[in-house]
């Protein structure tokens, strides 16, 4: 009996512990969250990014085509980045839809950010706003390891090491890149949702789980 109550005790807790896809991140945790509630300290930016449990949501529509949400009670500079999520396939070919990692920012995330992004026709895009100002790094198109299955999950990592960036896809090396140091010691970290044109009703982008070690 008490081994019965053990096992099934066990159980409960596996079921309750967020499940991370993504794999390979090292260092002490910084901050995880499965969005199982909204305590985790985000800006979020109703009706288009919200925590609805189990996930956090990003819903463009007719007015809005781009939200961008920063964690404002943690922070990181050098770091492992990692999310877990469900990407919607192109609304149109010429209308792709994005989701994505922003870290290396300032408080009002309008100044100084980097950005990585899946798409999702398959390639993966760094980009890092200066003054307000989008520029894109690198775009890798048919990134590998990018999974196109509907509704499936593709985890994006990025460490933000010494000054040098690295991509994966779903535990793939996209790209590595040099950068320079993050503009504070108190930079933000966030995620992005994005579609190329605003439509109504364009289809969730779903946030499974994020998490952010140290990376070292």
């Amino acid at each position: 009996m008490l081994r019965t109550f053990g096992v099934v005790t066990a159980l409960q807790i596996l079921a309750l512990t967020p499940v991370w896809a993504c794999t390979g991140q090292v260092g002490n945790v910084i901050f995880q969250d499965s969005f199982g509630d909204d305590t985790g300290g985000w800006d979020e930016r109703p009706p288009w990014a919200t925590v609805k449990p189990p996930n956090f949501v990003f819903a463009m529509d007719a007015q809005n085509s781009f939200t961008n949400v920063l964690n404002l009670t943690f922070n990181a500079t050098d770091g492992d980045y990692c999310m877990d999520v469900i990407l919607p396939p192109p609304i149109a070919a010429n209308n792709q839809m994005y989701a994505g990692i922003s870290f290396w920012a300032t408080p009002d995330s309008n100044s100084s950010m980097m950005g990585v992004l899946p798409v999702s026709n398959g390639a993966v895009t760094l980009n890092k706003l200066t003054a307000g100002t989008w520029n894109t790094i690198f775009t890798i198109p048919n990134a590998p390891g990018f999974n196109s299955t509907a509704n499936a999950t593709n985890s994006l990592r990025v460490t933000a090491l010494s000054g040098t960036i690295t991509v994966y896809l779903n535990g793939t090396v996209v790209k590595t890149v040099r950068a320079q140091e993050p503009p504070s010691t108190n930079a933000f970290f966030g995620m992005t949702g994005q579609v190329d044109t605003a439509v109504a009703n364009a289809p969730l982008i779903q946030v499974k789980g994020y998490s952010v070690t140290a990376g070292k």
